[in-house]
């Protein structure tokens, strides 16, 4: 899926594309109404647009998006949280409004919610970080053109990680979406050891989890080592 982020803040820009990347999806960040008139509206996925921006407001940019008889979805993110640009924007034609500061999770079940409606189904099949790809149709990973040898355990583990890329999760979190209803009976060593495990099968790859002390672990696309 191709996404157009039209965002001034170059922070949250750039977390918004190594978010979105790393789950298979193009992402085209601009950072003004300029730059977003460079780029042919109709041949995006999806629009994520704040409208505070330097050169104009984001609202003149979905009035032109609006213009046209193609209905390309579009959520505003921004910090203007005031009852009448709310109303305003989905009056306007934005499919969601989201005041920052926002999860990523969040905004990514809105988008998901929006795709549901609009008839395309958000969940790619497909996912990836750096060497590592995953099937999620088939269960399979693979490092390279390299099919791993995983276990269901470890397979579940290494999407969970794959899913949320740039996310610390919680030991406890992972526990409990992993483990679910046998919780009661894993000790949270059985975390550590999965992890090593994991680490040491999709070697050389081994250092984009990252353990983030007394906290959890984090998956990264060897881009911040």
């Amino acid at each position: 899926m191709r996404i157009l982020v039209i965002e001034d803040d170059r922070s949250i820009s750039f977390v918004l594309k190594r978010f979105f990347s790393g789950q298979g999806h193009e992402v085209i960040c601009c950072f003004s109404l300029a730059e977003a008139y460079q780029h042919n509206p109709n041949r995006q996925d999806f629009i994520i647009i704040d409208l505070n921006l330097p050169d104009g407001d984001g609202f003149e940019y979905l009035a032109y998006v609006r213009s046209s008889e193609t209905r390309i979805p579009l959520l505003i993110i921004t910090v203007r949280d005031q009852e009448n640009d709310i109303i305003r924007g989905l009056d306007m034609g934005a499919d969601d409004y989201l005041t920052k500061p926002f999860s990523l999770l969040v905004l990514k079940a809105r988008m998901d919610a929006i795709l549901r409606r609009a008839g395309f189904d958000g969940n790619e099949k497909r996912i990836k970080c750096g060497k590592l790809e995953l099937d999620k149709a088939t269960k399979t990973a693979f490092l390279g053109n390299k099919v791993l040898d995983l276990s269901a355990r470890e397979y579940e583990l290494l999407e969970l990680f794959m899913e949320n890329q740039g996310l610390i999760l919680p030991r406890n979190r992972i526990l409990d979406l992993l483990w679910g209803w046998e919780r009661g009976d894993v000790y949270d060593n059985t975390l550590t050891v999965t992890v090593k495990r994991l680490r040491d099968k999709i070697a050389p790859c081994r250092d984009y989890i990252q353990t983030i002390r007394g906290i959890g672990y984090r998956m990264t696309g060897g881009d911040e080592q």
